[in-house]
């Protein structure tokens, strides 16, 4: 019997960029010199504070060298300030695949960063959104990763084994990833899960490249 596998490639090489400040506003537009994504692409944004409704995963819209406003992934509808004030801080960057795993029990990822890489990566997986009776949750069940945790977008870092020294790490814990060029390999059990991702929760340099090969047993 011929063994399910899938090969996906999370990040390619992604740069995360530092986040200068926010607009506590109707669409929120985000200030980061430089950030180099297009109108229509995705952005992860991680660690902002203050404004903490822009963490998460969003459409990029109206995009010049250095400003971006922020839409809804799935609809393009403008995403709104968490009334708390203007943000700042953290970084952005394109936002990982989210993938669906609900037909495997097992995933390795491969971890690659470049240049002189401080930042801790984390591994997040989800059972879907609660089924509330809305064609908005059975169309778009994926929760909003690393946007906020509730009820209505749950999920949670995953424990994982480092396939060299055979010791876990916690999915709070996460990994860091310090030094030049550096390459791990971990293994995690996913078995009833329905999507996987991973992404750095901090960054302050390099570039991260994380591939993952999901199975299902013989």
């Amino acid at each position: 019997m011929e063994r399910n596998t899938k090969e996906y490639t999370l990040l390619n090489q992604v740069l995360p960029v530092a986040v200068t400040s926010s607009t506590d506003a109707t669409p929120i537009v985000m200030t980061v010199t430089a950030h180099g994504l297009l109108t229509g692409q995705k952005v992860l944004i991680q660690g902002h504070t203050t404004n903490i409704a822009a963490n998460g995963i969003f459409l990029v819209k109206a995009a010049t060298a250095n400003t971006f406003a922020l839409g809804d992934r799935y609809t393009g509808a403008d995403v709104a300030g968490s009334g708390a004030g203007a943000g700042s801080s953290g970084f952005c960057m394109l936002a990982p695949t989210v993938i669906l795993v609900e037909d495997f029990r097992n995933v390795v990822f491969s971890v690659f960063t470049s240049g002189t890489s401080t930042m801790t990566t984390k591994f997040y997986g989800s059972i879907g959104k609660p089924d509330v009776g809305t064609v908005a949750n059975l169309t778009q069940n994926d929760p909003n990763f690393g946007a906020t945790v509730s009820a209505i977008n749950p999920y949670s870092a995953i424990q994982i084994i480092n396939l060299d020294t055979g010791s876990t790490l916690n999915g709070a814990t996460g990994i860091v990833l310090s030094g030049a060029d550096t390459q791990t390999m971990y293994e995690a059990n996913i078995n009833v899960l329905k999507y996987l991702t991973a992404f750095p929760v901090t960054w302050s340099g390099g570039t991260i490249t994380i591939k993952a090969i999901v199975t299902g047993n013989l």
